[in-house]
């Protein structure tokens, strides 16, 4: 099954895949949609999948993980300046010496007005390796 769409810029209608719209819904990185609580398998998508072909150019999007290293000037350093490219901070982890610590004000780390707080359970030290971790789609 095609599901067609009009592009509001020009107007031009494409037609899309049901596969093409999981994926672009869903994770690509694990090949999965989550719906109402159950994964799924984007590829085991059977049935009428459709024509798709909703672009027009052979522009092919991968997963890409961005890394912001952080700098720990001082011993018990718990705030840091951030400035990041991305819109969703439920998708930001901090790693601290290799470990993943996830986002949240009752997690390890939160950020608030472009600054990072680090609240998870030890002081941080001028010889710890911080950086900030985030997916983020790129066009080959």
């Amino acid at each position: 099954m095609a599901f067609t769409l009009t592009q509001v810029r020009t107007g031009e209608q494409k037609n899309f895949s049901v596969r093409e719209i999981l994926e672009l819904l869903g994770d690509p990185i694990n090949n999965e949609i989550i719906i109402h609580g159950e994964s799924y398998r984007i590829s085991n998508v059977q049935g009428d999948l459709g024509g798709g072909g909703g672009s027009t150019d052979s522009t092919v999007w991968r997963a890409d993980w961005q890394k912001l290293p952080l700098t720990v000037g001082v011993s018990g350093q718990d705030t840091f300046s951030v400035s990041l490219n991305t819109t969703d901070p439920e998708g930001l982890f901090l790693a601290v010496n290799g470990a993943i610590y996830d986002y949240g004000i009752n997690s390890a780390f939160d950020i608030s007005s472009g600054t990072l707080n680090w609240h998870g359970g030890f002081n941080l030290e001028p010889t710890d390796h911080v950086y900030i971790k985030y997916l983020t789609l790129v066009n080959n």
